[in-house]
């Protein structure tokens, strides 16, 4: 078993993190809200309030990562909330303090975004480019982490995020129209990233990236509608794009690697 440190145990951090420990391993994580530490704490977590969009102490930060086997950042990008958010200083000004705790092993959840000026299939091989600030960010901390020579990074880029709290359709309910009905969704359940990450932990973890997208061979429209109909949600109208882009991105690479399907495709 293993000494894991999650920094941003939020949505999908402390869940991870709960299932890590239940799995044996230590487990210490991170929050910026000080009213989940007792949370953390009864659920047998190292609780540690660390907040990166402020100024840290040398001191906190290395007690944080120090005696970690595998520090796994779940950190999202700020830019809906702050436009200026820089992610790349953020992200960056840790890694002297990981080469310093001497990690040698580290995930970062990405996102599938990297991939939207994309089109067709697209997977972990497809040459990015990047449109909008918050994607280049998100590439340059990739590059960042995966070209240092002290430690080995595995970058997962996450489709669209849904769990048993949260689902996309809860968002679409409330706009006046759906647009791109007839492009591909790309989305992923909470419960199998964490079953891969679980399974990744178990081995080295590898210098690579991989894309984590359940094989859903659906558009918009009919994900969505299916989804309404089962939660008993009303959409708006739906929009078709002119001219679509049918970016479908492969999350198979990982599933081949680690022998571990999808299951959770809603």
């Amino acid at each position: 078993m293993k000494n894991i440190t999650i920094l941003g145990a939020g949505w999908l951090g402390f869940p991870l993190a709960v299932a890590l420990q239940k799995a044996g391993h230590t487990v210490k994580a991170s929050t910026t809200s000080s009213e989940k530490m007792k949370s953390f704490e009864d659920h047998h977590l190292h609780a540690f309030h660390i907040n990166l969009d402020e100024t840290e102490s040398s001191e906190k930060l290395l007690s944080f990562l120090q005696d970690t086997d595998i520090l796994i950042i779940t950190v999202p990008p700020a830019f809906r909330a702050d436009p200026n958010d820089n992610y790349v200083n953020k992200i960056t000004a840790l890694i002297p303090f990981i080469e310093q705790s001497g990690i040698k092993e580290v995930m970062f959840t990405s996102s599938t975004t990297v991939y939207i000026s994309t089109s067709g299939e697209v997977d972990e091989t497809t040459v990015l480019e990047p449109v909008s600030v918050m994607d280049k960010q998100i590439i340059e901390v990739e590059n960042h982490l995966l070209q240092n020579t002290l430690f080995n990074t595995c970058i997962l880029r996450l489709g669209g995020l849904i769990g048993e709290d949260r689902h996309p359709v809860y968002f679409l309910a409330k706009r006046d129209v759906i647009e791109e009905a007839n492009e591909p969704v790309n989305m992923v359940h909470r419960e199998d990233i964490i079953r891969y990450i679980e399974a990744i932990v178990k081995q080295p973890v590898p210098n690579e990236i991989f894309n984590i997208v359940a094989p859903v061979m659906e558009d918009k429209r009919t994900f969505y509608s299916k989804a309404a109909r089962e939660l008993n949600v009303t959409l708006p109208p739906f929009k078709d794009n002119a001219n679509p882009k049918m970016r479908r991105v492969i999350g198979s690479k990982i599933a081949k690697r680690y022998d571990i399907a999808y299951y959770n495709l809603v």
